[in-house]
């Protein structure tokens, strides 16, 4: 049977994790000196490696080996590798929350490991306990009996009741580096055989925002079945996102503040099929290397991208007020937020785009910059004029402030 990518390369040893170097290193000095607590809880996003983590040290618990452990290939590492080591016991706590689960495990913690070192109950997604069996846990988590382990692994620790917290080890697995992500994906390439450009696992990684587990996901749908290479342009494709081309072109037009402009190309991507809000995501990172071309060199490495397309956002990002690239992250990022949950992404982008060309219509702190700075540009024209010459905006600006002064005073 057919098996998915990360699960396939799933780390089988502490030297296999991928970006959790400081997890690493007190698990490895823990496992050799002796010195493992009796409970521990592992946090953070998604497919940074809290459970396989907490295999790898249940390994190292109870690995036969006398050198490096876990070993990885001994008969406990084995059994506990798949699933069928009869002293770790993975409990789901999304599916097993209720007060009778953990009375139930209370009791089997009683009883003595039947073939390792000690007990490790490893409760994933323990934030979905429910407040009932979070008490009965709290005395048997704080005093459990002697080679019993609890490994607790959760996403949202701020969910988790304080008398739990205090009573364990924290550690806080972080989102894995892009460069990381990306070497890990090249290994994997190479060991499928699979040719590839590295903007496309540059653009992997980047989509995979700090998830291995996520990356290895993306890099499966993007190998053709049948097919032995990976181009960055099938990535775009399949990925709905757009090219670097429409990214320059959008911002142009914002600048120059052409909002037919705007809203056609917005019709023009929505119609491709394109994914609205990674359109939004791509497009704030687009100005965020708009804001980096400001100071930073080598820009090729820093954006992931061709020398060429790194020159464009340059030269873009020199023509570009830094005030309206602080407003576009701010009103984009705003979109973003709101279009996760909306089923109408395309009309908070629309509506984004029109605050951004039109900063009368926003009463924030960077609309309220872009006005005066625009007041600034329009008072510094005009005092370069001669007063002689008076412009015919200046003439209906003249005419509707009388007109407004008249009727001012009819009905004062």
């Amino acid at each position: 049977m057919y098996t998915a990518l990360y699960r396939r390369y799933r780390p089988r040893t502490f030297d296999e994790m991928v970006g959790q170097e400081h997890i690493v290193k007190i698990l490895k000095k823990q496992i050799r000196t002796g010195e493992i607590a009796h409970a521990y809880l592992f946090c953070g996003t998604r497919g940074t490696g809290k459970t396989s983590a907490a295999r790898i040290f249940a390994k190292g618990m109870n690995c036969l080996s006398e050198g490096e452990r876990p070993c990885g290939h001994c008969d406990n590492c084995e059994s506990i590798q798949h699933g069928t080591f009869f002293d770790v016991i993975e409990i789901d706590a999304a599916s097993n929350n209720r007060v009778e689960n953990i009375r139930e495990l209370r009791e089997s913690v009683k009883y003595p490991p039947a073939a390792g070192r000690c007990k490790v109950y490893i409760i994933d997604e323990v934030h979905m306990l429910s407040t009932a069996a979070f008490n009965a846990l709290l005395k048997t988590l704080e005093e459990p009996p002697e080679q019993v382990v609890f490994i607790l692994a959760t996403t949202e620790p701020h969910k988790l009741p304080a008398t739990i917290l205090s009573r364990c080890l924290r550690l806080d697995f972080r989102r894995v580096p892009e460069m990381k992500i990306r070497d890990k994906l090249k290994n994997v390439c190479e060991e499928l055989g699979v040719a590839y450009e590295e903007s496309a696992l540059s653009l992997i990684a980047a989509n995979g925002d700090g998830s291995v587990r996520d990356a290895l996901s993306i890099l499966e749908q993007c190998i053709p079945a049948g097919e032995k290479e990976l181009l960055r342009s099938d990535v775009v494709e399949i990925l709905g996102t757009a090219g670097e081309e429409v990214l320059l072109q959008m911002t142009d037009m914002l600048v120059e503040r052409d909002i037919p402009g705007v809203l056609q190309t917005i019709e023009r991507i929505s119609a491709d099929g394109k994914d609205i809000l990674q359109f939004i995501r791509d497009w704030i990172y687009h100005f965020r290397n708009l804001m980096m071309s400001r100071f930073a060199d080598r820009l090729e490495d820093i954006f992931n991208m061709s020398c060429e397309n790194a020159e464009k956002v340059r030269a873009q990002g020199e023509r570009m007020d830094m005030g309206l690239i602080s407003a576009a992250i701010h009103e984009l990022s705003a979109a973003a937020n709101q279009a996760r949950y909306s089923t109408q992404p395309r009309v908070l982008l629309e509506l984004a785009v029109v605050k951004l060309m039109e900063p009368a219509l926003s009463d924030d702190r960077e609309a309220l910059v872009q006005r005066l700075t625009r007041l600034e540009e329009l008072a510094e024209k005009g005092a370069r004029r001669k007063p002689a010459a008076e412009s015919d905006d200046a003439k209906k600006e003249k005419e509707s402030t009388i007109i407004y002064n008249n009727i001012n005073n009819n009905y004062m």
